[in-house]
């Protein structure tokens, strides 16, 4: 049940939360009342009060599961890399590493889950999945590929758990300006969107706070995309 109280407030689990959207989320999970578990490869600067950081390798999950709780109400995988380049360029070692670090990871931890998780799961796609974009070969065949593996989860784990996708376009990151160079190029990919805006960091993290809240209860294997309408309209 997604329901919580100030006694039994939701047990949130949130991997790959250092940077960027998973720390965002970290933030407002927290500010919502959430008990959280952040889950990275690297400790963060400076964590923030009431979080449990857990220091692991989402492949190894001896390395974090003894310190989660015995039931995960909520599971928000954020973590994967993205790998651009023209098709003539790419190697296939490239290609499997985008599609083991979206797909394969988020696989393996949700079966090592598996046991504690109710409630809700969260995964992050890319608006590219299902927009023909140059140089996104490898992210676009990845993200399709964990698209896939959500429906198909989503349908495995109904009614226990819910599985929903966020498909955003690029979101002014640390890691997403360096893969456009840097933000004199956001005017440009601004103007290539009807809404000529960018979502803020806060926007994705807030969606991902959306679909694991009750407002969301009768979602299940949705893939919502937060693109300032650059997948659906079309402008000249």
């Amino acid at each position: 049940m997604e329901t919580s109280s100030q006694s039994t407030p939701i047990k949130h689990l949130i991997a790959g939360a250092s940077r960027g959207i998973g720390r965002s989320l970290v933030d407002q999970s927290i500010g919502a009342g959430h008990e959280v578990y952040a889950l990275s490869r690297t400790p963060p600067e400076s964590a923030p009060a009431n979080c449990n950081w857990i220091t692991g390798d989402i492949t190894n999950s001896s390395s974090y599961i003894d310190q989660l709780p015995e039931q995960i109400d909520s599971l928000t995988f954020c973590a994967g890399k993205v790998v651009l380049g023209p098709l003539k360029r790419l190697r296939s070692e490239q290609m499997l590493e985008a599609y083991k670090t979206s797909v394969l990871d988020a696989f393996t931890l949700i079966q090592a889950l598996l046991p504690r998780l109710s409630g809700s799961v969260v995964l992050f796609s890319s608006v590219a999945a299902r927009t023909g974009l140059p140089n996104h070969c490898a992210i676009s065949a990845a993200k399709s590929g964990l698209e896939g593996f959500a429906i198909a989860l989503a349908a495995e784990l109904a009614p226990k758990v819910r599985v929903n996708v966020i498909a955003p376009t690029l979101t002014p990151t640390e890691m997403g300006l360096a893969m456009v160079g840097g933000e004199k190029m956001i005017p440009m990919i601004e103007g290539r969107h009807p809404l000529k805006k960018l979502p803020a960091v806060e926007e994705i993290a807030a969606t991902a706070l959306y679909l694991h809240s009750p407002a969301a209860i009768s979602m299940t294997g949705q893939i919502l995309k937060v693109d300032g309408g650059m997948s659906r309209a079309k402008i000249s």
